[in-house]
C-alpha cells in the first residue's frame, strides 16, 4: 500500500506570485502537489491533525526557473584557470574562441562532472526548473536523478551539409527517448551565424511536426547583426576560419536576425528566444505578433559587452519575457535570484520588483510549457517551494523590493521538490528512492 504523505507549511510570508503576499499563509502539501493554499487557521480547520511545520519569520516562495543555461560549462572557471586563460577576453567574438579553445581539451568526463555540478549549484540556488542548452547530447543521462523540470535543448550546429546530414540523424535518434528524468528533451539550433539557412530551415520544420520545445540565441550581439545582414565583421575573419567554415560564409542576407529568423520558420509560440540585446521597434512588434517568449540574461550580457536589452519596450510590447543565467563561462553564478538583483539594477527601472519576481517564476514556467506544473502556488501544481530567513526584519509591503535585493542568494534556508527536501543549510539531499 501507497502511503501519501501530508504536510501543512506555513512561515510569516506566503509569495503565491499571483497575488499579493499572505501574512501567516500556508500551503497543504499531499504527497507531491499542492492540495490547498491559504491562511494557516484556515487550512488547520480544514484538515484537522495535519502536521504542520512552522518556518516562523520566514518567506515561503515558489521555486524560480532558469530558462536559459548552459549548466554543462559549470566548471568553465576550473578549465580557464587550468589552461591559464581566467582573463575576460576583450570582445564577444574572442570569448567565442576561447570557450571553443578549452573545449578542445576535454573529455567526456569533464562535461559529466561539470553537468552534475551545475545541477547540484542550481537545486542550492532555489531553482526548481530549467531550459539547459546541451551540446554534449551524451551527458543527458546526468538528469536521470534530477528533481527538476523543464527542456534539455540538444544543441546543434554547422555549415558543412555532409556534418550536417550526420548531425541531424543523431539528434533524431536521440530525440526518440523524448526524456531524461523529469526534463524533457528538445532542440536547439544554436544561432543564425553558427548554423546554415538550409540545416536551420530544416530543424525548425523537424521541430514543428515532432512538437519539440526549442530554443534558439539571437541578436546577442552587434557582431551578429552585422554578420547576418552583410556577411561581415569578426565572426567572417575570426570565428569562421577558427572552426574551418571559410568555405561556408553564406551570401549576405540583407536583413537583420529576427527577419532573417522568420524567414527559415522560425518565428513560433515553441522556439525560446534567448538575449534580444539588439532589436529595433519593429522587430519587438513582430515578435510580440508571433506571441515569442525571450529569455533575457543580463548579467551575461553585461559581462560580455554586447549590450542592454530593451527590457521595457518588450514588455510594454507584450513579448513573455523570462530570465536566465547562461553559463559559468559568462556569469558568476547559476542563481536567479542573483540575476534578479542584478536587472533590477541594471534596467533602471523598466522592470519593477513585481514584474521581476513574475518573470523569474510563472514567465520561465511559460517559456519552458510547465506553467500547468511550476510558477505560483496553485492547486493541482507541484509543491515546489523554498524558504528565504532574511537577516532582518522584512514588512509586509517590503516583500518584493527584498525579493530582489542581494540577499535572498545567502537567505535560502530550505529547498523542496514534489514536496520532498532537496537542500538545507547543511547541503545537497539526494531524492529519496
Amino acid at each position: 500500500m501507497v502511503v501519501v504523505l501530508t504536510c501543512i507549511y506555513t512561515a510569516k510570508y506566503l509569495v503565491p506570485n499571483n497575488a499579493p503576499p499572505v501574512e501567516g499563509g500556508a500551503l497543504f502539501v499531499r504527497g507531491d502537489r499542492i492540495a490547498a493554499v491559504g491562511q494557516l487557521s484556515d487550512l488547520v480547520s480544514r484538515f484537522p491533525g495535519v502536521e504542520v511545520v512552522d518556518f516562523e519569520e520566514s518567506l515561503l516562495v515558489p521555486l524560480l526557473v532558469n530558462a536559459h543555461t548552459h549548466l554543462e560549462l559549470t566548471d568553465f572557471p576550473q578549465w580557464a584557470g587550468d589552461a591559464d586563460e581566467e582573463t575576460l577576453p576583450d570582445s564577444f567574438v574572442e570569448w567565442i574562441l576561447q570557450l571553443i579553445r578549452l573545449k578542445m581539451n576535454l573529455q567526456e568526463n569533464d562535461y559529466r562532472s561539470s553537468l552534475k555540478s551545475g545541477i547540484e549549484a542550481s537545486i542550492a540556488a532555489g531553482t526548481g526548473a530549467v531550459g539547459d542548452i546541451l551540446a554534449r547530447h551524451s551527458a543527458r543521462d546526468i538528469y536521470q536523478n534530477s528533481p527538476m523540470l523543464g527542456t534539455i535543448f540538444l544543441e546543434s550546429l554547422g555549415q558543412d551539409p555532409a556534418k550536417n546530414c550526420q548531425s541531424k540523424n543523431n539528434l533524431k535518434q536521440v530525440l526518440t527517448e523524448k526524456s531524461s528524468g523529469m526534463l524533457e528533451l528538445g532542440i536547439s539550433p544554436h544561432s543564425p551565424y553558427t548554423i546554415s539557412k538550409d540545416y536551420l530551415q530544416s530543424l525548425y520544420r523537424y521541430n514543428q511536426n515532432m512538437q519539440l520545445r526549442c530554443s534558439t540565441h539571437l541578436a546577442e550581439s552587434a557582431d551578429e547583426v552585422d554578420f547576418v545582414e552583410h556577411s561581415r565583421g569578426p565572426l567572417v575573419n575570426k570565428l569562421y576560419p577558427f572552426v574551418g567554415w571559410l568555405d561556408f560564409v553564406p551570401h549576405p542576407s540583407g536583413v537583420r536576425p529576427v527577419e532573417y529568423l522568420q524567414q527559415q520558420g522560425g518565428l513560433f509560440p515553441e522556439n525560446l528566444l534567448v538575449h534580444g540585446v539588439h532589436l529595433s521597434t519593429s522587430e519587438i512588434e513582430l515578435l510580440a505578433s508571433k506571441t515569442m517568449s525571450l529569455a533575457l540574461c543580463p548579467r551575461s550580457n553585461a559581462r560580455l559587452k554586447v549590450g542592454k536589452a530593451p527590457a521595457g519596450q518588450l514588455l510594454r510590447s507584450g513579448v513573455k519575457l523570462s530570465l536566465g543565467t547562461d553559463s559559468l563561462a559568462s556569469c558568476d553564478n547559476l542563481s536567479i535570484w542573483d540575476e534578479m538583483a542584478f536587472a533590477h539594477r541594471w534596467f533602471e527601472g523598466e522592470l519593477d520588483a513585481p514584474t521581476l519576481f513574475s518573470m523569474a517564476t510563472q514567465g520561465g514556467a511559460e517559456a519552458l510549457a510547465i506553467d500547468s506544473d511550476m510558477g505560483s502556488f496553485d492547486v493541482g501544481k507541484v509543491a515546489a517551494f523554498q524558504i528565504l530567513r532574511p537577516k532582518t526584519t522584512v514588512a509586509v509591503d517590503e516583500v518584493f523590493d527584498y525579493l530582489v535585493s542581494s540577499n535572498c542568494s545567502s537567505d535560502i534556508y530550505q529547498v523542496y521538490h514534489h514536496g520532498q527536501l532537496q537542500f538545507s543549510q547543511s547541503g545537497y539531499s539526494e531524492p529519496a528512492g
